[in-house]
Formats: structure tokens, sequence, C-alpha cells
């Protein structure tokens, strides 16, 4: 595999096989460590009150939010 630039970050495709391993799909959170020079990307699970809480502040200030983006 191979290190490229992706926009100002650089990126690691990871392959079929190597997903299926680890038991990841598109869109899943990860966090990266490093142990002794080794990469390690651990699954981050969200808990539906953490999501439900992200919803309600987000509709809460639904109109600060869509200011912010147009700016």
């Amino acid at each position: 595999m191979k290190i490229r630039r992706q926009g100002n970050s650089l990126a690691v495709t990871l392959d079929q096989e190597t997903l299926d391993a680890a038991k990841l799909r598109e869109g899943d959170l990860v966090v990266p460590t490093v142990k002794a020079g080794v990469v390690v990307l651990t699954a981050v699970e969200l808990r539906p009150r953490v999501l439900d809480a992200g919803r309600r502040v987000i509709s809460e200030n639904r109109r600060v939010l869509d200011r912010l983006r147009k700016v």
C-alpha cells in the first residue's frame, strides 16, 4: 500500500480483505495511535445517547449553523 496526498492530508487506502478482517466498513470512525512505531486503528463506537445529544444540539442551533455555513 502507498501513502498518498488527499487534499492537505495523507491517506492510506485499505483493501476489502483488510477491512473485513478488522470488521470495518465505509463511514466507521477510527482513532489512530502509534505503539512501538506501529500505527494502530481502533474502531470508535458512538453510543445512541451521544448521537441523540448531537442531533439535539444541531436542531437547537440550526439557524446559527446555517448562517455559519454560508460564510
